[in-house]
């Protein structure tokens, strides 16, 4: 693989190490005053952390997943792109684990979770899937930097198709069982989450693959089509979603659902979702000729919304009382049903994101060494 340093890699290391930085205020506060200063409380107890961890570890998957079809398929120009993909999996999933590691109340408990498992809890299951899925990862980058035609390769890479869709399917299934929240519980919730993660995951390869300058107009024709096919499917998923709840007339899910669309907040779903994750990449790739150029502007634009989509399942769903005029039976801090970041939360995600950024950049660095020195 190409290695050299382009401009807009410089441009990227410079943005990740300014985050890192600027992001530590947030990593202070969280480890000084715990959860005291985020705006989530008891009604809302999921907020910016937990939509950043799903957004994620769909990006992982989808990128994990991109690397090992070229591995089953063998196609040996494509090893350099698949050995990025497997960077950028390494990188996402480390900043979706932290993410959600430190959204824990006592996150220095974790390894509890590995001792007493409840093996018919979906959560539980999923803490040995990622464990899982972590190994296989850190395996497969090793042989793909020091032996990429060895045939273990391609045999994980065989176990690592289902897997990744196993695994990424359970966590929209960790949402689609809540039977209390109308807006989660849906048949269609793990649907989504595949196919946003491999939307996600596939963006960021193209803009991974542009950087370390692995992106031909041929290749960039081929991950630009797959972009086409995927914002396609997600597009007719979400419109059978919210036609569907909507024309039910379930209130609960109908609120939340007019939450999203027109609540305080209709601008994320609209102009980021929808405007620049799907309709902009959409039109930018399917009305002109795909390039190197287009495929990794339309990927940016789809990597920077993934986030949006995660806040509009995640927050709305809670934002509603489960029993009517509940808001105003009580009063006092975090009995509240309204829900924005704070700066600190905004700070600690700012430095989650440029963590792996760093470690996405950093691996493309380190990784030639270790290859060198083992040849």
């Amino acid at each position: 693989m190409n290695t050299k340093t382009t401009n807009w890699t410089r441009l990227l290391w410079l943005i990740a190490g300014v985050g890192f930085l600027v992001g530590l205020y947030g990593l202070y506060d969280r480890i000084v005053a715990g959860h005291a200063h985020a705006a989530y409380g008891s009604y809302v107890p999921w907020g910016l952390w937990v939509a950043a961890y799903t957004m994620l570890v769909g990006v992982s998957a989808g990128a994990f997943a991109t690397a090992a079809v070229i591995y089953v398929r063998q196609r040996a120009p494509w090893y350099n792109v698949a050995r990025t993909a497997l960077l950028v999996a390494l990188a996402a999933l480390a900043g979706g684990m932290l993410s959600v590691l430190l959204d824990l109340g006592h996150p220095e408990r974790f390894w509890r979770l590995f001792l007493s498992t409840n093996f018919t809890s979906i959560m539980g299951l999923m803490n040995w899937f990622y464990t899982a899925y972590g190994i296989i990862l850190i395996v497969m980058l090793w042989y793909a930097w020091t032996n990429p035609h060895h045939a273990s390769l391609r045999y994980l890479s065989f176990l690592a198709v289902p897997f990744a869709i196993m695994f990424s399917g359970a966590e929209g299934a960790l949402f689609g069982v809540v039977g209390a929240r109308p807006l989660w519980e849906s048949g269609l919730t793990p649907i989504l989450f595949l196919t946003e993660a491999a939307l996600a995951g596939v963006a960021a390869v193209t803009v991974g693959a542009f950087l370390f300058d692995q992106l031909d107009d041929h290749k960039a024709g081929v991950l630009g089509r797959t972009l086409i096919a995927l914002l396609a499917v997600l597009a007719l998923f979400e419109w059978a979603e919210y036609s569907t709840g909507l024309y039910a007339g379930v209130p609960a899910k109908v609120e939340a659902m007019r939450t999203i669309l027109f609540g305080p907040y209709w601008w994320v779903f609209w102009f980021i979702h929808l405007g620049l994750g799907i309709v902009a990449p959409l039109a930018l790739l399917a009305l002109g000729s795909i390039n190197r150029i287009t495929a990794s502007i339309a990927g940016t634009f789809v990597v920077i919304a993934a986030i949006a989509s995660k806040l509009n399942l995640i927050i709305p769903a809670l934002a509603h009382a489960e029993i009517e005029g509940l808001e105003h039976a009580f009063t006092g801090p975090g009995l509240t049903f309204d829900y924005f970041p704070t700066l600190p939360e905004w700070m600690l995600f700012i430095w989650i994101v440029s963590l792996a950024l760093l470690i996405f950049l950093g691996g493309n660095i380190m990784l030639p060494r270790i290859q060198k020195e083992v040849k």
